[in-house]
């Protein structure tokens, strides 16, 4: 869920649409309770989920069992905590996710894998651990020109 909502934020970010308080924390709650949910104010069915942009904060339906589903009602209610489109929000949210779902997984499967990896990675930068330097004793560690990795361009698929 947090790689999701992540990569909604940084594709949504990328092309200029912003949370409106970046600083605070995004809250996601899981409901099973349609009370909180609400009624659709569109359909009048049954809501799948709803966000409060102001504040940074969004509720997902627990009853939801399949993935697909739940990945895609996180992704639309998080590009509503990114941008606000006025009157024809719901089409235009709902069009955004069919349409940046594919980049937005990408970006989600690559935080989401090696996480235990990256975890070790920042516990190291503790003090008395493996990259921690003493007052004084700071300089650059010459291994980050070793790898040569660089984005794959701006080629379209």
């Amino acid at each position: 869920m947090r790689a999701i909502v992540l990569g909604t934020i940084t594709v949504m970010a990328y092309h200029g649409y912003y949370l409106k308080r970046p600083q605070e924390p995004v809250v996601v709650s899981i409901s099973y309770s349609d009370r909180t949910l609400g009624p659709n104010r569109l359909t009048g069915g049954k809501n799948g989920g709803w966000a409060m942009r102001g504040v940074g904060y969004c509720v997902i339906s627990g009853r939801v069992r399949n993935k697909p589903a739940f990945t895609t009602l996180l992704i639309h209610e998080t590009i509503h905590l990114c941008a606000s489109f006025a009157e024809s929000d719901e089409f235009i949210v709902s069009t955004m996710t069919d349409r940046l779902k594919p980049s937005i997984i990408e970006v989600a499967d690559a935080l989401a894998s090696n996480t235990y990896r990256r975890a070790a990675f920042m516990a190291h930068t503790k003090p008395g651990m493996a990259y921690h330097k003493e007052p004084g004793r700071d300089c650059y560690n010459d291994d980050q020109w070793r790898n040569k990795a660089t984005t794959k361009g701006t080629k379209s698929k």
